[in-house]
Formats: structure tokens, C-alpha cells, sequence
């Protein structure tokens, strides 16, 4: 009987926040929060909320880096099974001046903007793929000021200065813009596919809000026109996700991807399906170790679970069993 007690899927909610890494006093807060949400979500359905939002099919499929790869390699990916990403950071010509024997030399070189990493990035994207679904449009309004863009992508909170949460979404909107990405379909398969592109067409983030000053408007509205490609990836059957959960969860990116990924399966699965650790480390994985890995996931997973209650599921040693749950955002409602 011990034996047969041990093979049981573990159940979700046993699993532990580390201690060191988070105050007892911090745990609660975030949990209050979660539990408010949840209960805000429960009570009316995202519809009726006003709180229907999308992301791109691609990134249910393959994540975005979760920090900045390590040694900034010349192009960095994820590899889901089916869906494969691939990114390479931009870059620009910088004036360097040396003194060689004496006299001032100049010269150039290529330096790399960085790759977009975190939680930003995916509340961009979030907010660009559900603007493209209400409008349609390939030019989008971004706002007067950046803390109304930063309360549109679900940041209320603003901070200035350099270490300030203003100049970090900033930083990595550019580092967004900036980037080639490629999505490819199984290349074993018969019939595979390859998207490349660049998210905008154009973008001069010099002139659209000072960091300094949250609130100072620019002289008219920040805009930016996405590219013809990256258009039409938003309009290839986008998911539907709830903002008020992308909100909630919006202080870590690898949890904004678990609710977005679980959402998308409950939405095409019809029968309990089991994935191993091992896939879900090739689609959420990181440089850690598999343990370190499966550590992280069941912790974010446990955030994702508080405000994403019609989920089920459970996990062993072995991977995570999915069972038939009714999506965040029906089909039929989106």
C-alpha cells in the first residue's frame, strides 16, 4: 500500500515558497493579492469585465529568455517540440577613440542593444496582440504619457530614476524593437514554416516620454506601426487570456507563461494529458539545474493556480498531468 501511495500524483497545493528567497510578510501580501483577484475574476467573467486580452500563438509554444543570456550570445532560442524561437538582439555602430602612438585614433564597432528578457517584454507583446484584435490597425496609439502606457500594460505602481521600473520597461521596449525573431514550425514535419521578423517597422523611443518625468506628455501621441510580418502572426488565431490574471501574475514572467500555456491546452485538449519535466524544461527551462527547474515551475505554477482556479492538474516525480479544465477565456466568448 506504501508503494501505491507513493506513484499518486502529488497534489499542487503542498508545494513551498523558499524561505530565504521571500519574508513571511512578503508571501502574505502576494497571496492577499492573489486571493483579491481571484475573487474579482469568479464574480464576473472577463467579458462582462471588459478584460478580454490575446498573445500570439508562437509564445504559448516557446518563451521569451526569463534574464539576460549569459555572455550575450550572437542569437539565443527555445525549442518546444513543434515550435522553435529564435532570437538575435539588435545592434548598433558605436564611435570609439583610442590614442594610438600618441595621436587620437576613431574607430566603430557593433554593439549588441541586449536581448528583451522578464515580465516587460510579454506585457508589451500582451498589449500589442490585443490592440491588433480591437482595431485590427498596424499603427498603435501607446499612450500620452509612459506611466499611462506603463497602468495600460498593468503596471500601476511607477518608479523613476535609473533603477526605477519606468527605465527598465523602457530599456527593454528598445531592446524589443531592436530584436530579429524567427519562429519555425517542425522542420521534420512535411509541410513546416518559417516566420521571421522584427516587431515595428519604426519606433523612435528618444521622443516619446521622458523617465524622468512620468506624467509629461509628449507633444502629441507616442505611436509606433508594427511591421507587415509581425502583423499578420497576431492575426493567425491569437489566444484569448484573461488581463486581470496577466496583471496579477505580471511580477514574474515565467508564471505569466504558465497561465498563458495552460489556458491555450485546456482550450484544445479533450482527455487528461501528461507532459514530461523534461519537455516543459525545453519550452520554460533555463540555464538551471533540472531540479532548480522544477522547482521554480511548481512555485510559479502554485501563483498561477490562485487566481486561475478552474485549472486542474497534478504532477509527480515524472511531469505534470493536465486534466480536462475549462479555459480562462472560452473560445466562444472571446
Amino acid at each position: 500500500m506504501k508503494d501505491e501511495d507513493s506513484k499518486k500524483p502529488s497534489q499542487l497545493v503542498i508545494v513551498p515558497r523558499d524561505s530565504a528567497a521571500e519574508s513571511k510578510r512578503a508571501r502574505e501580501r502576494r497571496f492577499t493579492a492573489l486571493y483579491e483577484e481571484a475573487l474579482a475574476i469568479e464574480a464576473e467573467d472577463a467579458k462582462k469585465a471588459g478584460q478580454i486580452g490575446f498573445v500570439a500563438k508562437w509564445m504559448v509554444h516557446a518563451t521569451l529568455p526569463y534574464v539576460q543570456p549569459k555572455n550575450n550570445p550572437p542569437a539565443w532560442g527555445r525549442n518546444s517540440g513543434k515550435v522553435s524561437l529564435l532570437i538575435q538582439p539588435g545592434h548598433y555602430m558605436k564611435r570609439v577613440e583610442t590614442i594610438v602612438r600618441g595621436k587620437p585614433k576613431i574607430t566603430q564597432e557593433a554593439v549588441s542593444i541586449g536581448y528583451p528578457y522578464g515580465a516587460y517584454p510579454r506585457l508589451i507583446l500582451a498589449w500589442i496582440a490585443t490592440e491588433v484584435a480591437k482595431t485590427g490597425d498596424r499603427e498603435l496609439v501607446l499612450g500620452n504619457s509612459l506611466s499611462e502606457f506603463m497602468s495600460n500594460i498593468g503596471r500601476d505602481t511607477v518608479s523613476g530614476g535609473s533603477r526605477g521600473n519606468l527605465t527598465l520597461m523602457r530599456n527593454q521596449m528598445q531592446r524589443l524593437f531592436a530584436a530579429n525573431i524567427a519562429v519555425t514550425s517542425d522542420p521534420d514535419a512535411v509541410a513546416w514554416q518559417t516566420d521571421g521578423f522584427r516587431i515595428v517597422d519604426n519606433a523612435n523611443i528618444e521622443i516619446w516620454w521622458n523617465p524622468h518625468n512620468p506624467d509629461q506628455g509628449s507633444l502629441w501621441q507616442s505611436r509606433l506601426r508594427l511591421t507587415e510580418r509581425f502583423h499578420e502572426t497576431l492575426s493567425k488565431s491569437p489566444v484569448p487570456v484573461d488581463l486581470r490574471i496577466v496583471k496579477a501574475l505580471s511580477r514574474s514572467a515565467m508564471a505569466i507563461d504558465i497561465y498563458c500555456w495552460l489556458t491555450y491546452r485546456y482550450a484544445i485538449m479533450d482527455k487528461s494529458t501528461k507532459i514530461p519535466w523534461e519537455a516543459l524544461m525545453l519550452q520554460f527551462g533555463s540555464e538551471s539545474s533540472p531540479h532548480k527547474f522544477k522547482e521554480n515551475f511548481l512555485k510559479n505554477l502554485r501563483d498561477v493556480k490562485e487566481v486561475y482556479r478552474d485549472a486542474k492538474l497534478d504532477y509527480d516525480k515524472s511531469g505534470i498531468l493536465l486534466l480536462p479544465s475549462r479555459p480562462s477565456v472560452p473560445k466562444r466568448i472571446a
